[in-house]
Protein backbone atom coordinates (compact mmCIF):
# COMPACT_ATOMS: atom_id res chain seq x y z
CA UNK A 1 0.00 0.00 0.00
CA UNK A 2 2.63 2.45 0.63
CA UNK A 3 4.30 1.86 -3.06
CA UNK A 4 1.16 2.28 -4.30
CA UNK A 5 0.74 5.95 -1.97
CA UNK A 6 4.28 7.03 -3.15
CA UNK A 7 3.84 6.17 -6.68
CA UNK A 8 0.39 8.61 -6.76
CA UNK A 9 3.19 11.72 -5.19
CA UNK A 10 5.57 10.91 -8.31
CA UNK A 11 2.77 11.47 -10.45
CA UNK A 12 1.49 14.33 -8.78
CA UNK A 13 4.70 15.90 -9.15
CA UNK A 14 5.55 14.98 -12.66
CA UNK A 15 1.97 16.21 -13.91
CA UNK A 16 2.65 19.60 -11.89
CA UNK A 17 5.97 20.11 -12.57
CA UNK A 18 4.73 19.47 -16.48
CA UNK A 19 1.65 22.13 -16.54
CA UNK A 20 4.62 24.89 -14.73
CA UNK A 21 6.76 23.83 -17.57
CA UNK A 22 4.24 24.03 -20.34
CA UNK A 23 3.27 27.36 -18.72
CA UNK A 24 6.41 28.53 -19.16
CA UNK A 25 7.73 27.64 -22.56
CA UNK A 26 4.18 28.89 -24.19
CA UNK A 27 4.74 32.09 -23.35
CA UNK A 28 8.04 31.60 -25.45
CA UNK A 29 6.02 30.58 -28.52
CA UNK A 30 2.43 32.02 -28.55
CA UNK A 31 2.20 35.68 -29.70
CA UNK A 32 -0.38 37.48 -31.59
CA UNK A 33 -0.01 41.17 -32.94
CA UNK A 34 -2.53 42.83 -34.61
CA UNK A 35 -2.30 45.74 -37.37
CA UNK A 36 -4.88 48.21 -38.88
CA UNK A 37 -4.79 48.89 -42.97
CA UNK A 38 -7.25 51.36 -44.57
CA UNK A 39 -9.16 49.44 -47.39
CA UNK A 40 -8.21 50.53 -50.45
CA UNK A 41 -4.12 50.56 -49.80
CA UNK A 42 -2.12 49.34 -52.70
CA UNK A 43 -0.24 45.53 -53.17
CA UNK A 44 3.03 46.09 -51.60
CA UNK A 45 2.77 48.53 -49.27
CA UNK A 46 4.42 48.15 -45.54
CA UNK A 47 2.34 47.38 -43.22
CA UNK A 48 4.27 47.19 -39.94
CA UNK A 49 7.71 45.09 -39.38
CA UNK A 50 6.88 42.24 -37.46
CA UNK A 51 10.18 40.72 -36.34
CA UNK A 52 10.45 44.40 -34.36
CA UNK A 53 6.71 44.45 -32.84
CA UNK A 54 7.41 40.76 -31.87
CA UNK A 55 11.14 41.22 -30.33
CA UNK A 56 12.69 39.00 -32.88
CA UNK A 57 15.64 38.86 -34.03
CA UNK A 58 14.97 38.73 -38.17
CA UNK A 59 18.43 36.67 -38.88
CA UNK A 60 15.99 34.03 -37.17
CA UNK A 61 12.95 34.46 -39.34
CA UNK A 62 14.31 31.50 -41.52
CA UNK A 63 15.02 29.25 -39.13
CA UNK A 64 12.21 29.55 -37.03
CA UNK A 65 10.43 28.77 -40.71
CA UNK A 66 8.21 32.12 -39.85
CA UNK A 67 4.77 32.55 -41.80
CA UNK A 68 1.70 34.51 -41.64
CA UNK A 69 -1.71 31.53 -41.49
CA UNK A 70 -4.57 33.48 -43.13
CA UNK A 71 -8.45 31.56 -42.85
CA UNK A 72 -8.69 33.49 -46.15
CA UNK A 73 -8.42 31.32 -49.64
CA UNK A 74 -5.31 33.39 -51.06
CA UNK A 75 -2.30 35.38 -49.30
CA UNK A 76 -3.43 38.41 -48.54
CA UNK A 77 -0.10 39.30 -46.89
CA UNK A 78 3.43 38.48 -46.83
CA UNK A 79 6.78 39.04 -44.18
CA UNK A 80 9.73 39.13 -46.19
CA UNK A 81 12.28 36.96 -44.41
CA UNK A 82 15.38 39.36 -44.77
CA UNK A 83 13.96 42.32 -42.68
CA UNK A 84 10.55 41.26 -41.12
CA UNK A 85 8.51 43.76 -42.65
CA UNK A 86 4.89 42.88 -43.78
CA UNK A 87 3.52 43.78 -46.91
CA UNK A 88 0.04 43.42 -48.62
Amino acid sequence: MGDKRQSSKMTDRSRILLFFLLLCYSELILAQIKYSTPEEVKVGAAIGNVAKDLGLDVSSLISRRFRIVSGADGALFEVNPNNGVLYV
